[in-house]
């Protein structure tokens, strides 16, 4: 090929800066519109905010705009690219656009992309809300009313804490902007006549706790779940729908109170004795009982800790360490007073010792922490100890039976890649502890990878479906799992991937499905597509994974 003129080079040079000058000065021209409903009539909704945002944790707004008497909402002038919709009204939760659990469809505009014509689906609130009565029909004022709600985030059903709200002097109470779902409510009262006793000297505290007077208005109320139980076996679920007024009544019986008396072990010089802690186990995890304790010693002999007002039931008592550890657990089954030793020492439970290391050969985060979790305990940390900068660690006391290994650093957890151990069988993230001591040595990582694609059905783009990320080993830690939700152009992206195997499936209304129990997603893993992480800063799939109907 000749060598161009000089006077070509010039004439081309100006060609493009005029193409170039004419492409940043024009306008952006896109749009994303659509009307806001009701998701329970489908009537449209008028003054109800819609907030146009861009995606991802550092959201920041740029526009707002009210609907009119058709629901409709419009914006205009927007550059190619994905944004975060959210709509509110009053009576309405608010949420984004085809919300589930937190994740939402994100809007996508650009060439021969549909961002018009949406249809905004917003849910009414519910409500549930009752009074607390005593044993004559009287209000119970000052009482604590906690709400529950059966919940799938972790892939899983169980029950978690969803509020707790104080009744007034007629014992009303009241939750409201409720979503759709199952709830459970439970009371805690004391009653306001109720005089409880206390060792009035060194003498009383040392006598046995069953000799000890009991006096009549020494009572207390049960912990009462809707509608008359005193455990959360028994509890009655509530359904709601969106919505709806639930009235959920409780009436409280107050009974003699019991008393619980407790040894503990003499302190080291200088140091002194934490009080242990009342527990009590509700929808499988504990809950601490407020309780005051009153303690007593002799002449440097054991400490005796006694606490009462408390009402007849099965709880826990809890030892603590110097540093706050949880060093062992009894139970105690109060169907009247009664005497716990502590001040023995331990029996049953043995040191579970071990090594941790990242497996990218990198150093351990700051103060990161290790666990052992029992498998229907939902989020109670059983032991818990910060591991050295070595990255060794020591769990004392650890009873027998089979733990969760979760390791974490303010508030991120770690993934288990690989772990061995001695004196303990290993399932997945799991030890079975025995009576013989447990020595273990694990790898770590913590996910940098994200990964980018596309969900299609029938070869069409698909917004709204769950994207799911499943590890191939069927014992691996629950915290490799990833989800994410595709966008109106099909698009998704999973981050913080750990390196390892993975079989991706996309399910269209999916969100409901118990996606951590391997028996639930199994019918959709063959469907799927085997990915490999090797620790790859971003890994974009070749090709658009097929949405799998549920």
């Amino acid at each position: 090929m000749s060598r161009p003129s000089v006077s070509a080079v010039l004439l081309l040079f100006g060609l493009t800066s005029l193409l170039a000058a004419q492409t940043s000065t024009r306008p952006a021209e896109y749009s994303i519109s659509g009307v806001v409903v009701s998701a329970t009539t489908g009537t449209p909704l008028d003054r109800a905010e819609v907030t146009l945002s861009t995606p991802g944790t550092r959201s920041s707004t740029l526009d707002t705009t009210l609907t009119g008497e058709n629901g409709a909402f419009r914006f205009e002038h927007l550059e190619a690219g994905r944004y975060r919709l959210q709509a509110s009204r009053r009576g309405y939760l608010t949420s984004g656009y085809q919300e589930h659990e937190g994740y939402f469809t994100g809007v996508v505009t650009g060439p021969n992309l549909i961002s018009d014509g949406l249809r905004f689906e917003i849910f009414p609130t519910a409500v549930i809300g009752g009074v607390v009565t005593d044993d004559a029909g009287e209000p119970v004022g000052s009482a604590a009313v906690h709400l529950y709600r059966q919940d799938q985030a972790t892939g899983e059903t169980r029950v978690v804490s969803a509020g707790q709200e104080i009744t007034d002097d007629t014992g009303s109470w009241e939750f409201a902007r409720l979503r759709a779902g199952t709830y459970f409510v439970a009371v805690s009262a004391t009653p306001w006549y109720a005089m409880h006793s206390e060792p009035a000297d060194l003498n009383s505290a040392m006598m046995p706790i069953d000799q000890q007077p009991h006096q009549p208005l020494d009572v207390a109320y049960a912990t009462t779940f809707y509608a008359n139980g005193t455990d959360s076996d028994s509890a009655t679920p509530i359904a709601v729908n969106a919505g709806d007024r639930v009235e959920a009544n409780v009436s409280l019986h107050a009974v003699p109170a019991v008393y619980i008396q407790v040894r503990l072990p003499i302190p080291q010089e200088g140091h002194g004795v934490p009080m242990p802690q009342i527990m009590q186990t509700v929808f499988g995890s504990e809950e601490a009982k407020a309780s005051n304790w009153y303690s007593f010693s002799s002449n440097g002999g054991p400490i005796i800790a006694e606490a009462g007002g408390l009402a007849p039931g099965n709880y826990m008592v809890r030892e603590f360490g110097e540093h706050g550890e949880s060093n062992r657990t009894m139970n105690a089954d109060l169907t009247s007073n009664q005497s716990i030793d502590l001040s023995a020492s331990v029996g049953g439970g043995v040191d579970v010792s071990g090594k941790v290391a990242m497996a990218s050969g990198e150093r351990l985060p700051n103060r990161a922490r290790v666990s052992l979790i029992p498998p229907d305990s939902g989020p109670t940390v059983f032991d818990a100890v910060q591991i050295a900068q070595d990255g060794s660690f020591t769990l004392h006391s650890v009873a027998p039976g089979r733990y969760q290994l979760r390791i974490g650093s303010m508030g991120t957890r770690l993934a288990i890649l690989q772990m061995l151990a001695s004196g303990a069988e290993v399932q997945g993230d799991y030890l079975i502890v025995g009576s013989e001591p447990v020595s273990l040595a694990a790898s770590l990582a913590a996910g940098s990878t994200t990964i980018e694609g596309y969900a299609r059905l029938n070869g069409k783009a698909l917004g709204g479906s769950m994207i799911l990320l499943v590890p191939r080993d069927p014992n691996a830690d629950p915290e490799l799992f990833r989800r994410d939700q595709s966008n109106t152009d099909g698009s998704f992206e999973l981050s913080r991937v750990v390196p390892g195997d993975y079989i991706l499936v996309a399910i269209e209304n999916g969100w409901t499905l118990e996606w951590a129990r391997r028996e639930a997603i199994a019918p959709y893993l063959a469907g799927g597509v085997k990915v490999r992480v090797t620790g790859q800063r971003t890994l974009e799939l070749p090709t658009a994974i097929e949405v799998q109907r549920r």
